[in-house]
């Protein structure tokens, strides 16, 4: 193995890992020849894929510059189940409509980080929508219910009271199908993945396969600084946004987060983020333009980062800064408008206009039941870097 692979294959074991079941037989896999089968997942349960699905991107990509198969696998029969890692209520059911709405642009998106060339793409409707009743009992007889029920957010739900219903433990188990009926060598997932990953292992052991190594990735967490960068929170920066857009939320983070940003999102190793700006904002700023160069070149960084300095030292807000936000009542409530903007958690965007950190049209607001009149377009304000263009669908 030349210098440059094993580069390669030590990034690939270390650089955004949590966790490695089981990494000496990984190391081995890699190190016999083999190509493996490598496998990612994502349900489309919104339209767009973020920067926590671009860790598990990278790592797929770093599987395939050694070589290996490659799959991401679209769960769109899994998306009807709804994913219940790490919740305490269970995910809305979402329609045929709006699982092939959200499909649209995930395979784009997904080919700014991977190959599309060395990517296979499978949906796992194409077998777990043919599994009968009697196909599905087969499996389950070997599944423990207790191993189920072990898992700490089910425990933590019964034990707090709040439903579990029986769909949701369905969930890992269609996972672990997918996994014996891709015969895959190795999973990549985010930790909150890492039990459903396990039991694809035991499934696999099972049916007579060797267990799928798994390449458990860290977390990252989200805009709000509370809680993992995630769809159904809203709390992301998605792949496909404007630099512009990238910039301003990225600038919106904690600053206790930069480095977080700069290791898992900007991918700077431990010697480039010391190097980085002390001042908190500049850190930042520097760590927002490394990510964005990765996804729109350097001119677009720099010009993002031009527009941002304009914005914020001559209060100009444009238009590129404001996203637009729009809704098809003609008033909308100021604690969904902030959730909306920066997808965090309706008792934090109460903490925050309760903080003062909110403003509409220039002025301060204070109560939390204000409701926004939406007969003409109005400008939210969300701490000192998130602005929002609200107005009426039409």
């Amino acid at each position: 193995m030349g210098v440059a692979m094993k580069e390669l294959t030590r990034d690939l074991l270390s650089v955004g890992v949590a966790e490695l079941i089981d990494k000496t037989s990984l190391a081995k896999r890699l190190a016999s020849g083999k190509k493996l089968i490598v496998k990612f997942g994502v349900d489309p349960t919104k339209p767009d894929l973020h920067f926590g699905h671009a860790l598990n991107l990278h790592k797929l990509r770093q599987f395939q510059e050694l070589g290996h198969e490659t799959i991401l696998l679209i769960g769109d029969f899994t998306t009807k189940i709804g994913d219940p890692s790490g919740r305490n209520s269970a995910r809305p059911i979402l329609t045929d409509r709006e699982i092939k709405s959200n499909l649209k642009t995930y395979i784009e998106q997904a080919k700014l980080i991977i190959d599309p060339k060395k990517t296979k793409i499978r949906f796992n409707s194409e077998w777990l929508s043919k599994y009968s009743y009697a196909d599905f009992i087969q499996v389950a007889m070997q599944i423990s219910v207790q191993t189920l029920l072990e898992r700490e957010d089910f425990s933590a739900r019964m034990t707090g009271g709040h439903s579990l219903a029986l769909h949701e433990l369905f969930y890992p188990v269609t996972q672990a199908i997918d996994s014996v009926v891709m015969k895959a060598d190795v999973e990549i997932g985010g930790w909150d993945q890492r039990l459903n990953m396990l039991m694809g292992r035991e499934l696999q052991k099972k049916s007579g396969q060797l267990p799928q190594e798994v390449v458990a990735m860290k977390a990252l967490i989200g805009l709000d600084g509370e809680q993992k960068m995630s769809k159904s929170l809203g709390n992301y920066v998605g792949l496909a946004e404007s630099p512009d857009q990238m910039f301003g939320k990225l600038m919106s983070i904690p600053d206790n987060l930069t480095d977080q940003y700069a290791d898992l999102v900007a991918f700077l190793d431990p010697n480039e983020i010391k190097t980085l700006p002390e001042h908190p904002r500049d850190r930042k700023q520097e760590v927002a333009k490394k990510i964005i160069e990765r996804y729109h070149g350097v001119s677009a960084a720099n010009q993002a980062a031009e527009s941002f300095k304009e914005t914020f030292q001559n209060r100009r807000v444009t238009d590129n800064i404001a996203a637009e936000q729009s809704y098809s009542e003609g008033k909308v409530a100021l604690i969904q408008a902030v959730v909306d903007a920066v997808g965090c958690s309706r008792s934090h965007a109460v903490r925050l206009v309760e903080q003062g950190a909110i403003e509409l049209d220039g002025e301060r607001q204070t109560s939390p039941t204000e409701q926004i009149e939406l007969s003409k377009q109005r400008l939210l304000k969300v701490g000192k870097h998130t602005f929002r263009r609200l107005s009426r669908r039409r």
